[in-house]
């Protein structure tokens, strides 16, 4: 059986807000080396103007192979509203691929009710990523229903969500070639809501991007107890063919690869 985590397409270094200062490309890279991974992405969130500097900065550190690991820059975009994203197909033709994230709720900027319930949250959700999906800029939609900073969990969230709406962006997805990010760790932490997310999202054929989220280096890979093993992934059916990979890209950053 071939190894089903080979790549890492979104993780955070030291210029994100949230990346830890032992963050840097070189660890980064030194990590990911040292667990076997053949491809990584380093995807630094892109939510203000002056943060657009951030993946040349990174560019500016790192070979795009080094030893057999291919390395991308990218970034982690937000959809602000659903026709209104943080970056534009200028800056995005700069990178190598784009997750865009449809569920970063109280970021600064983010359009939303006054008062939000776990419905209403996965009501807005589903219309951010259906925007995700259109602008023609994401190839991955980040932690789907994952709500950083939300009074509610991830399993509150998802028990709201509509499946037909649900199934229904799938399929847009698919068709539009945008994976969806499948993080283990959401499967550790919520294997009954996390195993019907993924479940329903690979019926409509859509790809899902298997990253950590990493804000350390040790997490690379998806290594850590907070990540659901190989072994667990494949019981929720996620396997080899179902898997992003970079040259699937048919958004903007589509033919970027270096």
């Amino acid at each position: 059986m071939s190894r089903l985590i080979r790549a890492d397409w979104h993780i955070h270094t030291h210029l994100s807000d949230c990346g830890t200062p032992e963050a840097t490309p070189e660890a980064i890279i030194r990590v990911a080396k040292e667990a076997g991974l053949e491809a990584i992405g380093l995807t630094d969130h892109v939510i203000l103007r002056e943060h657009r500097r951030r993946p040349a900065m990174v560019r500016a550190q790192v070979e795009k192979e080094t030893n057999g690991l291919r390395v991308y820059v990218g970034c982690e975009a937000d959809m602000q509203s659903p026709t209104r994203a943080t970056i534009d197909e200028e800056f995005a033709a700069g990178l190598d691929y784009v997750i865009m994230s449809a569920s970063h709720l109280y970021v600064s900027g983010v359009e939303r009710p006054r008062d939000l319930s776990p419905r209403s949250m996965a009501a807005l959700i589903l219309e951010l990523t259906t925007g995700a999906i259109e602008s023609g800029l994401a190839d991955i939609v980040a932690h789907p229903f994952g709500v950083p900073e939300s009074p509610f969990t991830f399993d509150e969230i998802v028990s709201e969500v509509d499946e037909e709406a649900l199934l229904r962006r799938g399929e847009e997805a698919a068709r539009a070639g945008v994976a969806f990010e499948c993080n283990p760790r959401y499967l550790r932490r919520s294997p009954g809501a996390a195993g019907w997310l993924f479940s329903c999202l690979l019926e409509t054929g859509v790809k899902l991007a298997v990253s950590s989220d990493a804000h350390h280096p040790q997490n690379v890979g998806c290594q850590g107890p907070q990540y659901a093993t190989e072994a667990e992934l494949r019981e929720a059916g996620i396997v080899e063919d179902c898997l992003w990979r970079i040259e699937d890209r048919k958004g903007a950053a589509r033919g970027r690869a270096r």
